[in-house]
């Protein structure tokens, strides 16, 4: 531990922070953010002060660049991630090098919670999209704390049983959507899911997303570009008028 149990939380973090290895360095992120990130990310925000202080000394810090793997799909499990800056993108590979991209997570997302359950090796791969700073914790380290805190572990049952449905989502887009249905869903979507009205990801990644091919999703982004309903940038898409968007979407 980096701690012991008489000091406070911000302390801790404090300490946390202060002490990252210089490889990991965490010199543009402060305490205050560490602590502020930790308090609204997902199972982490339903324990006490006290719970999260006692993660605190256990969490190792990582940094990774535009476009790094942060693991493969089928490498062994273990650690839960939560993103304090950057975003990253969960895709699933096939054998020929193509992927489906599954979700988008940014800033206070957790990710690889499955680790937390079972010894099966990851089930997805997840890349970096941008400078991307996450801390991870270790399976055992958490279940402690879990096994404490009966509030938690209803969240974690939540973020589990979201991933499901965004799974089920998915599948009901894939059979019932053409692929202009398919786009502007995918961006209404991450625009909802982020508060943003400028969705962060590339031609290639948002056609992996909605399971078509580039030329079909870059004709579907022309011809909403051209009613007004988005603007189309360089490795991002603004939404501008989300009625219009919705009219694509028909079941």
């Amino acid at each position: 531990m980096l701690f012991d149990q008489g000091d406070s939380y911000q302390s801790a973090i404090s300490t946390f922070v202060s002490g990252a290895r210089p490889s990991v360095s965490f010199r543009a992120v402060d305490a205050e953010a560490v602590a502020r990130v930790l308090a609204s990310a997902p199972v982490f925000n339903a324990l006490s002060e006290t719970e999260r202080g006692e993660l605190v000394g256990h969490l190792r810090p990582r940094r990774f660049s535009r476009d790094e793997v942060v693991f493969h799909r089928d490498d062994a499990a273990g650690h839960v991630y939560v993103i304090l800056s950057g975003s990253v993108k969960v895709s699933i590979p096939d054998e020929e090098g193509h992927e489906i991209v599954v979700a988008v997570e940014r800033e206070g997302a957790v990710f690889g919670e499955l680790a937390l359950f079972d010894d099966a090796p990851r089930s997805a791969t997840v890349t970096a999209l941008d400078q991307t700073q996450v801390v991870t914790l270790a399976r055992e380290d958490f279940l402690r704390v879990l096994e404490r805190s009966p509030r938690a572990t209803r969240e974690i049952l939540r973020l589990l049983a979201r991933t499901v449905r965004r799974a089920s989502g998915r599948i009901e887009d894939l059979v019932f959507l053409d692929v202009p249905g398919r786009v502007a869903k995918c961006l209404l979507d991450l625009a909802t899911a982020h508060a943003r009205t400028e969705v962060e990801l590339t031609q290639d990644d948002l056609a992996a997303f909605v399971g078509a091919t580039r030329v079909s999703v870059n004709r579907a982004l022309a011809d909403l570009e051209s009613q007004g309903a988005i603007a189309v940038g360089r490795r991002h898409i603004a939404v501008k008028e989300p009625a219009l968007l919705r009219k694509q979407v028909r079941y």
